[in-house]
């Protein structure tokens, strides 16, 4: 099978000016961009009318592309269509209210094609230890920016990480802004998981990933999520093994940290419902999904938000 190499990317290490996305962030942007209100490239305005700091502004602007829910097209910033289905008027979840939708925007900056966040790419496409601590990232983003002969301080470093584990941890300390936890970090993807010593002999925080199933992830976001992967990742196949599925660059699997044998019941429940869209084969002794043609990113959306007030956004 033909694959995007991992290593053919250009990676970003900042852009968000160290701040994680907050919860009412996303719902002001796109409010914004629905009243045709320019926030973004005009900084002072963005200050009036979305009520943060100058900083926090450009933060926002790197986010909402990053998380799929706008961009700037012929000079105008447009909300996606994705990005309207859930914050437009009407929209399924304006508030970011159901955990469903959190789950799709950690999909949508975790699978990033253009100008990745290195530390998404690292930690959720490239590690496969369940636990970690702060001076093994460091570590490895070092090894980064050398391979990529770009200079990189070890104070942007360890904010872009920090960025990343804010991003998904519970429980910040502060006040205002700085005080309120990122939306994510109601997924419990990542927990603290006590502490190590150091080869200096100090003791430091150990990380780790949730791996147990995830039950809050319907089947219809699971198929979203295939089917964006396939697309990206193998345009041209019709078919696509379950270890690709569990374990590849970018996949599902390894996006959500499902166990295998979750990945496979999600699947199988895919290739037995009532217009499947996929079929489950056995072949040389593994399990093989094959897709005949790729449906319709709306038709998936539907399925997503069916019964919901923003199916008829969605062709817009």
């Amino acid at each position: 099978m033909t694959n995007i190499a991992a290593d053919s990317l250009t990676y970003r290490f900042g852009g968000h000016q160290s701040f994680a996305l907050r919860t009412a962030w996303l719902p002001k942007a796109a409010q914004a961009i629905q009243d045709d209100d320019d926030v973004f490239s005009d900084p002072l305005r963005g200050v009036v009318r979305l009520g943060l700091g100058k900083n926090m502004v450009e933060s926002l602007r790197a986010w909402v592309e990053a998380y799929g829910i706008a961009t700037r097209q012929y000079g105008k910033w447009r909300l996606t269509p994705l990005g309207e289905a859930l914050l437009g008027a009407g929209g399924y979840d304006r508030f970011l209210e159901d955990e469903q939708t959190l789950w799709l925007l950690h999909w949508n900056i975790a699978t990033l094609r253009q100008s990745p966040f290195f530390a998404w790419e690292l930690l959720i496409n490239r590690w496969s230890e369940r636990f970690f601590t702060a001076s093994e990232v460091m570590t490895a983003f070092g090894r980064e920016a050398e391979r990529a002969l770009r200079p990189l301080s070890s104070v942007s470093a360890r904010q872009h990480f920090d960025v990343w584990l804010h991003t998904y941890l519970r429980g910040r300390n502060g006040r205002g802004e700085e005080g309120i936890d990122s939306p994510l970090s109601s997924l419990a993807l990542v927990a603290r998981a006590g502490d190590r010593e150091t080869l200096q002999g100090r003791r430091e925080p150990v990380f780790a990933f949730d791996l147990d199933p995830k039950p809050t992830i319907s089947d219809a976001l699971f198929s979203y999520c295939l089917h964006d992967w396939w697309n990206k990742s193998f345009e041209f196949e019709e078919t696509v093994s379950l270890s690709s599925i569990a374990f590849g660059h970018n996949a599902p699997g390894r996006v959500f940290r499902m166990p295998e044998d979750e990945v496979l019941a999600r699947v199988m429940r895919l290739a037995s419902s009532r217009g499947a869209r996929v079929e489950l084969i056995e072949s040389f002794n593994q399990f093989m999904l094959h897709r005949p043609a790729s449906p319709p990113a709306t038709e998936l959306l539907r399925d997503l938000f069916r019964q919901q007030p923003a199916v008829e956004l969605i062709d817009a």
